[in-house]
């Protein structure tokens, strides 16, 4: 239940930055993580699996305690990067749900496994919309006004 208190906080946090994190305190566009941006995600994300998985190993009857904390931890990458908007957050989305629909499959939970699925298509429809607005040239602030009659 903590983890989810952690969502809510990055998914506020990502309001705020997608309404106010542009240029000149505008909204926030599509742009892409750079690498030393995602070498630390993925190094940050790796340990706390690694912490999370040994805590939920000693501490929990966890059937996957080391799958289900990476999943966590990278979905929390995931969220951060959704949050600033960076194409390469759908990447992560999409490892993620593979991973929890192979997860929940393997715990006999074929329902939950089924809404991870339909998370999964919807990672790649974000992806989709996300790269044709990198391709897409600026769009006008404001509509040009009419010539004098």
């Amino acid at each position: 239940m903590g983890l989810q208190g952690v969502f809510l906080a990055v998914c506020a946090y990502g309001w705020w930055e997608w309404l106010h994190g542009g240029e000149g305190g505008g909204r926030l566009a599509v742009s892409r993580a750079s690498r030393p941006l995602l070498f630390g995600l993925v190094l940050a994300g790796a340990v706390f699996a690694a912490a999370l998985g040994w805590g939920l190993h000693r501490g929990t009857d966890a059937a996957f305690p080391f799958v289900d904390s990476t999943l966590a931890s990278f979905s929390l990458v995931a969220q951060y990067l959704q949050s600033v908007k960076k194409l390469e957050t759908w990447w992560f989305w999409i490892a993620v749900d593979v991973g929890y629909v192979g997860m929940y499959l393997a715990k006999g939970l074929t329902l939950t496994a089924l809404l991870y699925a339909i998370f999964l298509a919807l990672c790649v429809i974000g992806l989709r919309d996300w790269r044709r607005s990198l391709e897409a040239p600026p769009a006008a602030d404001a509509a040009p006004a009419a010539e004098p009659a």
